[in-house]
């Protein structure tokens, strides 16, 4: 069994150095390479053309020249390695000064098209006929080719040194350019370990990490708002149920002290432990109510008409108002049916309890272009504007002394617009002429 060891994790200023010195490297790489070539190609055109120089003067002498041999050593009088034979109609065959030897070391090498190569010399070929006269000509290219491995060895060592002198600069930028995630990842640390609300820095580039930045900051916002509204609401939920259980205890005790003595303090006791309890009962299943929002996802085609007609039976069971309604004779809506009861159910009880009685509720139900709008308005004493905001947070009452002559656990709204938002819908409050409220749910239709 084969162990793989885990690869150590590097830091951003390490990797990027690490990347950035690759790419240099493969870019040196590419221009050695093209050195290489563009050199190669130089040297072949410079060795072609001075063989065709020498072919075209021995060629343009050929009807004048006789003395063969001496003229070929004119022409190669500076290149004494360089050789020249020349083969007359005959079949005569002259040579320069040592061609003889040279091309018989030629002949016995390895040949590349017009090259010659081996391990003293580097020869260039060239041969053509005039006037069935063979002209074969050997230039020696070594000096191009030494001098082009000195130029190569000396970019070697140039880049060589580039690359030493560059890694502490690269490393150096590198540093630079992943500072603003260095100090994003302290500041992050610093949050997590002192449990801080600040903001990290956002930093001017670059623009991904400044958007990344901004993005964890309105999350951090969004965290730390939504764990206040968290802490608050275990707060007024500890002091909604204090009230009845402490109510209840004092009851408990009341019997238990003068049950004997005074039996008919027991039934108005019992009859208040048994209010108490239906209140703590109903604040419970809100809760439960809320908690379970999020986890209702069985969505299916339901008659939004049937629902409200069943609500509105049953709160005019209950309360004295009169309930009209403005609707189709059926609606359907993709949606979890009990999520639609809880925003119908919670909407026109709550128009029930702040509105007088016998006054009207008026209901209406629209398809309007891609979205549902379902409203409902009372003739009730109606929300401040400056309130309209807070009435859906969890346990506020449009009266701050949290008046406990409307019965309520003060979560209706609050699970109101939490069903609302589950479908990415709208609620807006806005006045009931002359007297009242409107509320006004929209719902988008799935495209």
């Amino acid at each position: 069994m084969i162990i793989m060891k885990k690869a150590d994790p590097k830091s951003t200023t390490q990797q990027l150095t690490y990347l950035f010195v690759k790419l240099f490297v493969a870019i040196l790489i590419l221009v050695n390479v093209a050195f290489l070539i563009i050199s190669s190609a130089y040297i072949y055109y410079q060795a072609e053309r001075q063989s065709e120089q020498v072919v075209r003067a021995v060629k343009d002498n050929l009807d004048s020249q006789y003395d063969w041999s001496a003229m070929l050593d004119a022409y190669l009088a500076k290149q004494d390695s360089d050789a020249i034979t020349l083969t007359t109609p005959h079949g005569k065959t002259y040579y320069s000064e040592d061609a003889h030897e040279t091309f018989k070391y030629i002949n016995e090498q390895r040949h590349y098209q017009n090259l010659v190569y081996s391990n003293k010399h580097i020869y260039f070929l060239k041969d053509e006929q005039k006037h069935n006269f063979k002209i074969n000509v050997a230039l020696n290219i070594d000096r191009l080719f030494h001098l082009i491995i000195w130029l190569f060895c000396t970019m070697l060592i140039i880049n060589l040194a580039a690359i030493l002198i560059s890694i502490p600069l690269i490393r150096r930028l590198s540093h630079k350019w992943s500072r603003p995630i260095q100090t994003m990842n302290s500041e992050i640390q610093d949050i997590q370990k002192d449990g801080a609300t600040t903001k990290i820095t956002v930093p001017n580039q670059p623009l991904e990490i400044k958007q990344l930045a901004k993005s964890f900051n309105n999350l951090l916002t969004f965290q730390n708002k939504a764990l206040q509204r968290e802490q608050q609401f275990v707060s007024d939920a500890s002091h909604e149920l204090k009230t009845p259980i402490a109510a209840i205890r004092g009851h408990v005790n009341l019997i238990r002290r003068h049950g004997k003595d005074k039996p008919e303090i027991i039934p108005k006791s019992l009859d208040y432990i048994d209010v108490e309890s239906k209140k703590m009962e109903g604040l419970i299943n809100d809760l439960l109510a809320l908690g379970r929002i999020e986890r209702n996802t069985n969505l299916t085609q339901t008659n939004l008409v049937k629902i409200i007609n069943e609500i509105t039976a049953e709160i005019q069971a209950v309360y004295p108002h009169k309930i009209h309604t403005d609707m189709p004779q059926e609606l359907f809506f993709l949606i979890n049916p009990t999520d639609f009861r809880n925003i119908v159910h919670n909407l026109v009880e709550n128009a029930a309890k702040y509105s007088p009685e016998h006054s009207d509720i008026n209901i209406s139900l629209t398809q309007k272009e891609n979205q549902i709008l379902f409203q409902v308005a009372d003739h009730g004493i109606g929300i401040a504007a400056k309130n309209r905001e807070k009435i859906f947070q969890r346990f506020y009452r449009e009266d701050t002394s949290h008046s406990s002559k409307i019965k309520g656990s003060g979560l209706g709204l609050a699970i109101v617009k939490a069903e609302v938002d589950k479908y990415n819908g709208k609620i807006k409050v806005t006045d009931n002429a002359p007297q009242g409220t409107v509320f006004t749910v929209s719902l988008p239709l799935e495209k």
